[in-house]
């Protein structure tokens, strides 16, 4: 089965760019820590980036869940991997290649997941969030981040020609296509600079 187009593009992006992926945002460990905070983990807990990139969000987790929990970073692109292997990461978590619509974990394992900037890459972002969902126990929470303003994110997609499904974040699109997916909308943070749709997994 070949790859989506979708996926392609994004690989290629990202591919491209994998190297020194930090270091073109300074800024984001801040916004970054304060996204994993609200998934209130307890040491002991198994958390989850789900599209890790060059997991900057894995050293925020593993400092919640502590040196008794588990953390697991997914993401589909190996450059990206590979970055975060560069810098440590992978000290700190278990790190594969992966599709988020098929998560190589068993039902119910986690606390929490931190999604950030996964959900414009989606062309079927129902069936990844029940996935998401199907690997979290009742009340876990999930953390839909973007260390980047809404529309400030969707004129990036343009500006590159990229095909992103930018209305999966939509204020009007988010509630609902959490609900189909078996979360419950928190609460929306959608600021000029960041974005933050924290929901609650459903049962």
């Amino acid at each position: 089965m070949g790859l989506s187009r979708d996926l392609v593009q994004t690989r290629e992006f990202f591919t491209s760019r994998a190297v020194g992926w930090e270091d073109r945002h300074p800024d984001d460990d801040v916004l970054f820590d304060w996204a994993v905070s609200h998934l209130r983990l307890c040491s002991g807990d198994v958390a989850i980036d789900a599209g890790c990139g060059s997991g900057r969000a894995l050293v925020p987790l593993r400092a919640a869940v502590g040196p008794q929990g588990a953390v697991l970073g997914i993401d589909a692109t190996p450059a990206m991997l590979r970055e975060a292997a560069r810098l440590g990461r992978q000290s700190i978590s278990v790190c594969a290649i992966g599709d988020v619509g098929r998560l190589p974990v068993r039902d119910g394992c986690a606390a929490g997941i931190l999604a950030a900037g996964l959900l414009p890459h989606l062309p079927d972002p129902v069936g990844a969030l029940r996935e998401l969902a199907r690997t979290t126990r009742p009340g876990a929470r999930l953390g839909v981040f973007h260390p980047v303003g809404r529309l400030a994110l969707a004129a990036r997609h343009k500006q590159r020609d990229a095909h992103a499904h930018d209305m999966n974040i939509d204020p009007d699109r988010i509630e609902p296509l959490l609900a189909e997916g078996g979360w419950e909308l928190e609460f929306l943070d959608d600021a000029d600079d960041h974005y933050l749709a924290l929901a609650v997994r459903d049962g």
